[in-house]
């Protein structure tokens, strides 16, 4: 393959005039290829070529991406983990890999950095409802994927009702909210009786508060985190309880 490839010193001219003050880019370039090239100069008695700047992608990658992520974080490594083929060693395949592995960790590492963001700003200019409302949306009862404006409608009209509600169970309430609470500071496992979504009872270890009169449950069965409205908990009973009621 090297047989009708020119010397290094022929071509050595060329190179200089491509590399020199110009800004190099490339994958632990700086152990490696950096040196290389500096060797070969100096072997043929001539001033090497100096980069107006280095963007090295390995270290910078080890410091942000993580190795977790993508193992040894070597080129082969990095173009099987996005899906980019087998490294070729060959010194074109490799430039294009070098790049499109560079493109690929920028794009991860500028949406983990903004997408947050973006996506809290996309939300905020959409005319659907926001994540909170359909969240009290689907704890009310309502199709929110229906005209947002027609739900929050029919949410301002329960929240309503639901208030003068509120001033009758007021007393149970607080009383249920206390027990909630100390349950929540021991991480006990209770049986929820639940008047909403899908009725009935359920076991649950509650978490935290969201609001004043919504809480977060870790769910037993299905093992993920739910939120529960204060008002449609029918009552909160320990397993042993249940077990004696039912003995009854």
């Amino acid at each position: 393959m090297l047989d009708k490839a020119p010397r290094f010193e022929d071509v050595a001219d060329n190179i200089y005039r491509i590399l020199h003050d110009r800004i190099w880019a490339g994958h632990n370039i700086v152990r490696f290829d950096n040196r290389r090239i500096e060797e070969e100069f100096k072997r043929i008695g001539k001033a090497p070529p100096v980069p107006k700047g280095v963007i090295d992608t390995y270290p910078l990658l080890r410091a942000s991406f993580g190795a977790k992520r993508a193992g040894n974080l070597k080129m082969a490594t990095l173009g099987h983990y996005f899906g980019l083929g087998a490294e070729r060693h060959r010194a074109l395949e490799d430039s294009r890999m070098n790049i499109e592995v560079l493109k690929n960790c920028a794009t991860v590492l500028f949406l983990e950095q903004y997408a947050e963001q973006a996506m809290k700003e996309s939300v905020e200019d959409s005319a659907t409802l926001q994540p909170d409302e359909e969240l009290d949306a689907k704890l009310l009862g309502l199709d929110f994927e229906d005209d947002a404006v027609e739900v929050g409608e029919k949410m301002k009209a329960l929240k309503i009702g639901e208030s003068t509600e509120q001033k009758k169970l007021n007393a149970a309430q607080i009383q249920l909210k206390d027990r909630l609470q100390k349950m929540m500071d021991s991480r006990t496992k209770v049986l929820l009786d639940y008047s909403g979504g899908k009725p009935g009872v359920r076991p649950i270890i509650p978490i935290s508060w969201d609001r004043s009169n919504k809480f977060k449950a870790l769910c037993v069965r299905s093992g993920i985190e739910k939120f529960y409205l204060l008002e449609r908990v029918v009552g909160i009973h320990q397993e042993t309880e249940e077990a004696d009621r039912k003995s009854v």
